[in-house]
């Protein structure tokens, strides 16, 4: 079994990620870092300014499908996990990245409030900058629903530590912790 978190940039994957690792020793990987590593290092804002956003989505693309017999794995997703460009460069939702992640696990979506994850991402320099596609705001109104529809299971971390989201996810799956 895998557990494949997904939700907006900011909303907490990475850390509790790597809190349910720590009670389950199941071990995380993330897309972000595979797309680094098969991109030859590059980091993502790098690689989304050199090629675009569309070529970063089909990378993501390949990643899921090299991970389709993965077992055992926390899967902490990018945010844009979920989407690919139409032909004129806007987002919609991926129907075949969605199929490959209901392949490879059960989806857990990390929700936060929308004003709660502006805050959280403002100035942070290690992500790709959204702002020349779209307001981040506007960005997380049409993606939300997404996520929502998408997950199996929906835990909404603004009042949670990330111990207690990854103990309630043990307890929603049934697995044992240390």
């Amino acid at each position: 079994m895998n557990i494949i978190f997904i939700g907006a940039r900011g909303a907490g994957k990475s850390k509790v990620s790597r809190s349910l690792s720590k009670q389950t020793n199941f071990p995380v990987v993330s897309t972000d870092s595979i797309a680094v590593y098969e991109a030859g290092g590059v980091p993502i804002p790098n690689f989304v300014e050199t090629y675009d956003w569309k070529k970063f989505r089909e990378l993501e693309f390949s990643i899921l499908q090299k991970l389709v017999n993965a077992d055992g794995i926390i899967l902490d997703c990018g945010g844009g996990i979920l989407f690919d460009l139409d032909e004129s460069g806007n987002e919609i939702p991926s129907q075949r990245k969605l199929d490959l992640l209901r392949k490879i696990g059960r989806i857990v979506y990390l929700e936060r409030g929308i004003e709660e994850l502006i805050e959280k991402v403002k100035g942070d320099s290690t992500r790709p900058d959204l702002s020349k596609v779209a307001s981040y705001r506007s960005i997380l109104e049409k993606r939300l629903p997404v996520y929502q529809e998408a997950a199996h299971f929906k835990l909404n971390l603004s009042k949670l530590s990330k111990e207690e989201a990854a103990e309630r996810i043990i307890d929603w799956l049934g697995i044992k912790s240390n």
